[in-house]
């Protein structure tokens, strides 16, 4: 059996019970699904959540890994079969998976995710919440390169699907671009598809309907 980790956005947010149309999409497919409330979620008290401060890439993103190795443990799913998919910082970690833990991950798939960190804070810097950013992410160069998946293209050896709309005003459609070019000049298996006036939500029917039909598409080649 196939499964799917998918990693919320936020980071500081959560999953909760009941229907949710994105993974009920897959679980309709019929993958195994889990939603980690990883380290840095909100719902699990100030000490749980503040794990996630400065700490992308981190013990946050062990935890995703950990959810792939704790299905194949206690569920029939197959080891070889498990792929992690997220939208904006499930995007991010997705594409950080595909860096770090390809021992857990068959392939990653990515909706308007984060490859760039330094980028996110050097235009932070033009807003007003450019203290927060700087607060929540850090504004260390070093570790900020350090944290990027953009700059460890060489490093995927798995493949890659990359979404984005072009008029995404929470995570610029820079992103995505950035990193396939890097991904495609080193061909590597990655795809990209760049959604025409497509915002951070998939407002646009036909924009979200042509998203799950590419991550249905990718996940059949990659995992059946």
């Amino acid at each position: 059996m196939a499964a799917l980790v998918i990693p919320h956005g936020g980071p500081m947010a959560r999953n909760y019970g009941g229907f949710d149309w994105f993974s009920q999409f897959f679980a309709s497919r019929g993958y195994t699904v889990i939603e980690p409330n990883f380290r840095g979620s909100s719902g699990y008290g100030f000490e749980f959540e503040m794990a996630s401060i400065q700490k992308w890439g981190g013990a946050m993103q062990d935890d995703l890994a950990d959810a792939a190795k704790w299905l194949t443990k206690n569920y029939p799913v197959d080891k070889n079969k498990v792929c992690i998919l997220g939208a904006s910082y499930g995007g991010y970690a997705a594409m950080m998976a595909a860096v770090k833990q390809q021992d857990a991950f068959r392939c990653a798939a990515s909706f308007a995710g984060v490859s760039d960190l330094e980028y996110i804070v050097r235009k932070a810097k033009r807003f007003t919440n450019y203290k927060v950013v700087k607060k929540q992410i850090g504004d260390d160069s070093d570790m900020l390169e350090q944290k990027s998946p953009v700059n460890f293209a060489k490093e995927i050896n798995i493949p890659l699907l990359l979404i984005h709309g072009d008029k995404d005003r929470v995570v610029d459609v820079y992103h995505s671009r950035e990193m396939f070019e890097e991904l495609e000049d080193l061909g590597k298996v990655v795809e990209y598809i760049e959604l025409e006036n497509g915002n951070h939500y998939l407002e646009i029917e036909k924009n979200r309907l042509k998203t799950l039909n590419a991550f249905d598409k990718f996940l059949t080649q990659h995992l059946n």
